[in-house]
């Protein structure tokens, strides 16, 4: 009974840099940082359109293992340095949103928040992601993957991480 009354938690992932703050929320906030390091380890990313703002976006074609795929950021709302939500979807080559490349009945849209904290030195990014506007078939689909969307975050925090250490020399 409780499931029919209470929303399942979405994905949650905690995460400490050893570099401010400002440097982490800078790693999001132009195109060629966040081309650098998003997406999961062993792709390539290429940022087709960059409009980091609260209403703008970011379209981007992630290429990795023989596969090519776009995606898009919605920017809710940003908060320098310490808040970034945004809308991520599945897109086409021009930017629409289209159904997951996978066959699979993924959501069309998942909402993030990510939060930026720093205590001496250490950034904590904790993200925390949950479908929108998905029928009940792609909720169950998004919390059955969680695991493998666990896994394709650590890869991307990852290179996050080695572009921190490579920006700060």
């Amino acid at each position: 009974m409780e499931q029919q009354t209470q929303k399942r938690a979405g994905l949650k992932i905690v995460r400490e840099f050893k570099a401010p703050k400002t440097l982490v929320f800078d790693a999001f906030a132009s195109p060629e940082s966040f081309g650098e390091w998003w997406g999961p380890a062993g792709s390539q990313l290429s940022v087709l359109r960059f409009d980091f703002r609260t209403g703008g976006s970011t379209h981007y074609k992630m290429e990795g293992n023989g596969h090519e795929m776009w995606g898009l950021f919605q920017y809710k709302n940003i908060r320098r340095d310490d808040l970034l939500e945004f809308v991520n979807s599945f897109a086409d080559a021009e930017g629409n949103i289209i159904t997951s490349p996978f066959p699979m009945d993924f959501p069309l849209e998942v909402f993030n928040q990510i939060t930026l904290e720093e205590k001496d030195g250490i950034t904590t990014l904790t993200i925390q992601g949950h479908p929108i506007n998905a029928t009940t078939a792609q909720e169950e689909t998004y919390f059955s993957i969680m695991d493998n969307m666990q896994e394709g975050f650590s890869g991307t925090f990852d290179k996050l991480d080695a572009y921190l250490e490579k920006v700060q020399g």
